[in-house]
């Protein structure tokens, strides 16, 4: 599947099937214009063995580990906070102009889509 993108609340949401490092799953890259230049604030890798978020993975790259034991739906997880928490996590990625400007209500509409996304990339990638 190709990356599918979804623009909601001023940010993109870019929906692949990633094959990294011998792990596999979904994933969720999210950009923003940061002084006229697209960049990647945040990336979700629902992976299989290694579920994983960044805070701006192309800088300071701050990694956060997800617990299967803990979470067990990675996906839904992942869905949450981008429902929830994208203006705080874009802030804490370091981009509190962009996160000032992010529209909440528009990225929580969108995980819908978001979700049909993720669920397609998956199933296609199943019949791999």
């Amino acid at each position: 599947m190709a990356e599918v993108t979804i623009s909601a609340g001023g940010l993109e949401f870019r929906i692949e099937y990633r094959n990294f490092g011998g792990d596999r799953g979904p994933a969720v890259r999210v950009f923003g214009n940061v002084d006229g230049e697209d960049k990647q604030i945040l990336r979700f890798d629902c992976f299989d063995q290694t579920p994983h978020y960044h805070y701006d993975p192309t800088g300071m790259d701050a990694y956060h580990h997800m617990d299967r034991a803990v979470t067990p739906d990675v996906v839904a997880y992942s869905l949450a906070q981008m429902r929830d928490n994208t203006k705080a996590m874009v802030k804490a990625a370091g981009y509190p102009e962009l996160a000032s400007a992010v529209d909440g209500d528009a990225v929580a509409t969108s995980i819908g889509q978001i979700r049909a996304a993720i669920d397609k990339a998956t199933a296609e990638a199943a019949g791999e």
